[in-house]
């Protein structure tokens, strides 16, 4: 497919997804491929490949990573950044969920592909998620950070449970996130 081609394709991705226009779907591109500091007929792919576009879904279910992040053990998840207008990352949308992390969240994975992570998680939880996945999106190196304990959570179930920490590392112009149970307790 030539560049134009699939950049006119990604463009419709976007005017879709986002209900902008076909300039505002432009904008999104190229501010994305600012922001990533990756060429525009790469993330105009990439837009492509995930939608569905240059293969037939199976279920939701037909792309390689699917398969590859079921053989993880932790849970895992592959999220998009949803750019604003000026090219900041407003939030991040799960594309891929790994069966680790469906049981972990306790959502089914057709209610989480498509979602935002804010829409997922309450508010500190997005928050730490977001913000680690804009520090790997920015600078290409693996982030990690300390997993909130949930608000509704007793002391004595802190106590029970063993701490967490989630890692996101940018692949091109997507987010790898995972979640890893350390050894030990929770001391908070």
């Amino acid at each position: 497919m030539s560049r134009r081609a699939v950049i006119e394709q990604a463009k419709g991705v976007f005017m879709e997804r986002y209900g902008v226009g076909e300039e505002g779907a432009f904008a999104r591109l190229v501010a994305l491929s600012q922001s990533t500091n990756v060429k525009l007929v790469q993330i105009a792919t990439d837009v492509v490949a995930r939608s569905g576009g240059a293969t037939g879904a199976e279920n939701g279910r037909s792309n390689w990573i699917d398969r590859a992040l079921d053989a993880f053990g932790e849970p895992a998840v592959v999220v998009s950044p949803i750019p604003t207008e000026r090219g900041s990352v407003a939030d991040f949308q799960i594309d891929h969920v790994n069966r680790a992390a469906v049981r972990w969240i306790g959502r089914p994975r057709d209610r989480m592909l498509r979602a935002t992570t804010a829409s997922i998680y309450p508010s500190a939880k997005a928050s730490v998620l977001i913000n680690v996945c804009r520090r790997a999106l920015a600078t290409g190196t693996l982030v990690g950070a300390p997993w909130p304990v949930a608000d509704d959570e007793t002391q004595a179930d802190a106590d029970q449970r063993r701490p967490v920490r989630v890692h996101a590392a940018r692949v091109s112009t997507v987010v790898l996130v995972t979640w890893q149970v350390l050894s030990g307790r929770v001391t908070e």
